[in-house]
């Protein structure tokens, strides 16, 4: 054993010091057990190698997550849980969190039946989430809780409470629902036993038909996702700080245009009605922070004035492309602004003080909603990027019919190329490599960097592009301002990358990402 090895068994770091592990020891262990809750379980475990003291701490910590899928055999897996309550149950301790995660159909969910009545009365647990794939029957002490604060269920059945009305979750701060089969009458049952109630999160809760919070004053953050209309009616809605439904509510807008939200941070629409003009918007929500307006239908002319407004996302889909939007925003301090859409581009006037922000834009030139007219639509293009020209842009193109564009060049209008930091080209084939598509492209923009996936990226476009020759009539005359290109790979999450040679890119693996880096001889931004 190399005298690393025997450092970090004495708990020693490289200099010989002593680390701080042999202070932290010191600590009362009850102490010890809320850090071990702070990390995951998986880091906890890891945490038994330190010293000898450490070897069982983490059996005491607070918070104790099971996964089933951890296991070879389902055997072990429930003995797992059976040992790891019983030692809790034993030593008296109580637990702030219990989470189970049960991902095999077949597995057998009687010692869940055994456990959880003790979890609640014995051990106080106070966040309980259970989340099944089988149905699990729930015991009836689960709604009678005066411990919880938080309750997480998904795929579990409740039948039970079809017989009773004794719903008592006093202190529940935070219900999430998901994927279960729910009535009007029962979810009544369980929101009306939840008078403190602050966060409540519905997930593909089927059969609800209504929601309905009357008496539930402090309800701060509500969720909902469903694949119908439901009514949602909110009694204190100007308490809520985040809102987000989709596929529930069309015409909740349209009820609440004049409502007053002052202290809503976050409102994320999905396809909701919206109405043709939008021109106070700002003036209902002070204080909102983050905009999402997705798939919804309606809006022609957006008018933004927020100075509270740091992220904004608006998104059409192929389904319901939408109209084409006029939107001024004047948002001084946004952080993002992000836009996906097919065919129709939005006309968009940006004012902001920001220094630093980013742009994401994903695009789709579908010809069905352009106006047949591929010069006009990289116009409108053009003009869209010269609005964002202040923030980092990522342009991301999807396109159905690249392949059969040109600009006409008696066109005119188009403004100087913008600086986009990032193209990503996410459906690869080999018409991005025509030159008629490149001259598109680059006559409207110049890329710092183009991310493509390995399998395309093996077509090796910096090949491609150093064999082009430009022509008499300048056809590719974006390649006399190209100075060099060169190939990395790496991973645009941990923006970790090396540059490699071109011909090495056929032996990289298929998940690897590869990115080509261009230089331009004008330095058009602080980008390049």
């Amino acid at each position: 054993m190399n005298k690393q090895s025997v450092k970090r068994r004495r708990g020693e770091d490289d200099d010989g010091s002593a680390i701080t592990i042999h202070r932290l020891s010191q600590l009362p262990q009850p102490i010890l057990h809320n850090i071990l809750s702070l990390l995951s379980q998986k880091d906890a475990v890891r945490t038994s190698v330190l010293s000898k003291s450490w070897r069982y701490l983490w059996h005491g910590r607070l918070n104790v997550e099971l996964y089933d899928n951890c296991f070879a055999r389902k055997k072990e897996f429930w003995s797992f849980v059976d040992k790891t309550l019983q030692r809790y149950l034993d030593q008296n301790l109580s637990l702030q969190k219990f989470l189970v995660c049960i991902f095999h159909c077949d597995v057998d969910l009687v010692l869940l039946q055994k456990w959880i009545p003790v979890l609640i009365m014995n051990m106080g647990v106070r966040s309980l989430n259970l989340i099944t794939t089988s149905f699990f029957s729930l015991p009836l002490v689960i709604f009678q809780s005066e411990s919880l604060v938080e309750l997480h269920l998904q795929l579990c059945d409740l039948k039970i409470l079809e017989s009773t009305n004794n719903v008592m979750l006093n202190n529940l701060l935070t219900l999430r629902l998901h994927y279960l089969d729910i009535t009007d009458e029962i979810f009544e049952k369980i929101i009306s036993g939840c008078p403190l109630i602050e966060n409540l999160d519905l997930l593909y809760c089927f059969f609800l038909k209504s929601i309905k919070l009357r008496k539930h004053r402090n309800i701060k953050n509500f969720a909902c996702i469903t694949l119908k209309e439901i009514i949602i009616e909110i009694e204190e809605p100007h308490i809520l700080e985040s809102f987000y439904i989709e596929n529930c509510c069309s015409d909740w807008f349209l009820r609440h245009r004049n409502t007053h939200f002052p202290h809503l941070k976050s409102l994320n629409l999905n396809s909701v009605q919206l109405p043709e003009t939008l021109n106070n918007f700002s003036s209902f929500f002070p204080c909102l922070n983050e905009l999402i307006l997705d798939s919804c239908p309606g809006l022609k002319e957006f008018r933004l004035l927020s100075s509270s407004i740091k992220r904004l996302t608006i998104r059409t889909d192929r389904v319901n492309p939408g109209k084409r939007i006029n939107a001024f925003i004047d948002t001084p301090n946004i952080l993002y602004f992000e836009y996906s859409g097919h065919g129709f581009l939005p006309s968009i006037k940006f004012t902001t003080t920001s220094n630093e922000w980013k742009s994401q834009i994903t695009l789709c030139y579908e010809q069905e909603y352009s106006d047949n007219d591929a010069t006009s639509w990289f116009l409108k293009l053009n003009k869209m990027l010269k609005a964002l020209s202040q923030s980092h842009i990522t342009l991301s193109l999807d396109p159905d019919e690249y392949q059969k564009l040109h600009i006409n060049d008696s066109y005119g209008g188009f403004y100087k190329p913008v600086v986009v930091e990032h193209l990503k080209l996410r459906e690869c084939y080999s018409s991005y490599f025509d030159p008629a598509i490149l001259n598109c492209f680059f006559r409207i923009f110049r890329p710092c960097y183009i991310h493509m996936d390995s399998g395309v990226a093996r077509l090796n476009l910096a090949e491609y592009i150093s064999k082009l020759i430009p022509d008499e009539t300048g056809c590719y005359f974006w390649l006399q301002d190209l100075e060099e290109i060169s190939t990395e790979v790496g991973n645009m999450e941990a923006n970790e990358w090396h540059w490699v040679q071109t011909t090495s890119l056929t032996a990289l693996r298929s998940q690897q990402q590869i990115r080509y880096r261009l230089t331009w001889k004008e330095q058009l931004s602080k980008f390049t």
